[in-house]
């Protein structure tokens, strides 16, 4: 029923139904227009649940901030709290009616805690002078107040507030207007120790208002883009990748970069700024998730479900995981990296028995330092360090005896799953049939073997990646390691 304005005239005879009347109708146009701009204009503004009273299966606020869904607002502060509810009571009770429904449910009991206010009935009492009764909506205190322009002079005035109490969904909830304010389960069948459920997200006014929606779910996703960033910039940097570039798995990982770099300014924004509203959060992540449906298998947006201001976990949830598939559906580049280090008189590297499978293909880096590429090629050549590779029982003798080795063919094109070639110098392993390959199999070892003369660390080379060489006269540092790259993804 809409509330009238009071009709105001010289000569009115006041009484208080006018003034009440005035507020009523005031209190409707203020709650209509908020429902008009914002219909999820319900819910949660600040809770603060004590955990210890929980323990000891009671359910106590410590401080709650609220609008109700009729517009009425609780603030509940240290001193005017309601009654502590007891949940054992309340557990075993919906232990038995939980019985006899379905045998999902038989598993575990939960139960849903309320904000409650009982509302406003014209024609009966709506206010008490003694104490909490369940059935009025006012409390009546008694505050002497002073005058704020004087010294003195205190005057006892009435007051009322809200009889605000804590109800559960076991209870019969008619006559109230109520607010889902937690959710409440045991911690196992033997024993029915109240815990909060982690799964449930009553409706609140911001994302910052319960715990569990700013972290599980805004900061998650904030995260996961945030290392998916640092995965596919360092990746993109170390191959010196740019946005022209014509490889296709290339191309999906400098455009997933840019849609994840302006996701996450936005969401640095929304997680972490006090009053965002879920709906404002739910709505950036649609656009988040619509933008990175072009890397899925569909290579379009598909529905997603509508906004749920009950539900707000489960709406959260399904954009979670789906955009935590979306971002992972451009997959890292996918090699494996080995250094060699210095064993005996020359360096050896560790090798994986699963490289040796016909979908694996190896390369030597050379990490050059301030080599360019052609010198680097030339200080390895033959007459130089004299670069052998073979099993380590046979590089040896291979060295010493000028025999052929592992056969390495110089790389000069680029292969996307290494890292830059302006730090590297490659070359491919020929998996051929010689005695040298054949021993590198048979033994599962590769090692090398270089000049001693042309060493300069080599008394301190032992367990040591870096190989120090005279290079013309000068020192220079060079690493070596095996990337062992699948053919297939």
């Amino acid at each position: 029923m809409t509330t009238l304005n009071v009709q105001w005239y010289e000569g009115l005879f006041l009484r208080p139904q006018h003034f009440q009347a005035a507020e009523r109708c005031w209190s409707d146009q203020l709650h209509r227009s908020q429902r008009w701009d914002h219909p999820y204009h319900y819910g949660i503004r600040h809770i603060d649940i004590n955990e210890e009273a929980l323990r000891n299966h009671k359910f106590e606020l410590k401080s709650v901030q609220a609008r109700m869904g009729d517009g009425t607002l609780v603030n509940i502060r240290g001193g005017n709290e309601p009654d502590r509810l007891d949940l054992k009571t309340a557990l075993q009770v919906s232990q038995n009616v939980s019985a006899n429904l379905q045998e999902a449910l038989e598993q575990e009991a939960t139960i849903r805690v309320y904000l409650a206010v009982p509302k406003l009935h014209l024609g009966r009492e709506n206010i008490t002078a003694g104490g909490r009764a369940d059935q009025a909506r006012y409390i009546q205190t008694s505050v002497e107040v002073p005058d704020e322009n004087r010294s003195g002079g205190g005057e006892e005035i009435h007051f009322r507030s809200l009889n605000t109490r804590l109800a559960l969904s076991t209870e019969d909830l008619s006559g109230y207007e109520v607010l889902p304010i937690a959710q409440i389960r045991r911690a196992s069948d033997r024993e029915a120790v109240p815990v909060l459920d982690e799964n449930y997200v009553p409706p609140v006014l911001a994302v910052t208002s319960w715990r569990g929606l700013g972290r599980h779910f805004i900061r998650a996703i904030y995260d996961a883009i945030g290392q998916k960033i640092e995965v596919l910039s360092d990746q993109l940097r170390d191959r010196g990748v740019v946005r022209s570039s014509m490889d296709p798995a290339d191309a999906d990982r400098v455009a997933m970069l840019e849609v994840l770099n302006e996701a996450y300014s936005t969401l640095s924004v929304l997680a972490f700024t006090d009053g965002t509203h879920p709906l404002q959060a739910y709505t950036e992540l649609g656009r988040i998730v619509g933008r990175l449906s072009i890397f899925g298998d569909a290579r379009r947006a598909t529905e997603l479900p509508p906004y749920d201001h009950e539900d707000l976990a489960g709406i959260f949830g399904t954009l979670r995981s789906r955009i935590e598939e979306l971002i992972y559906s451009v997959r890292d580049y996918e090699f494996q990296q080995r250094f060699f280090v210095g064993v005996g008189l020359g360096m050896q590297v560790s090798l994986d028995q699963r490289w040796f499978n016909s979908d694996w293909q190896w390369y030597i880096g050379v990490q050059k330092g301030e080599l360019s590429e052609q010198e680097c090629r030339t200080l390895l050549s033959p007459g130089h360090l004299d670069w052998k590779l073979g099993s380590s029982r046979q590089v040896e003798i291979l060295f010493q005896r000028r025999a052929n080795g592992v056969h390495l063919e110089p790389v000069t094109r680029t292969i996307r799953a290494l890292p830059a070639r302006q730090d590297w110098v490659f070359y491919e392993v020929s998996r051929d049939n010689t005695p040298a390959w054949r021993d590198v199999q048979e033994t599962q070892t590769l090692a090398m073997r270089l000049k001693d003369s042309l060493i300069v660390n080599h008394d301190r080379l032992q367990g040591e990646r870096r190989l120090v060489v005279n290079a013309n006269g000068r020192n220079v540092a060079l690493q070596f390691a095996l990337y062992a790259v699948p053919t297939q993804k």
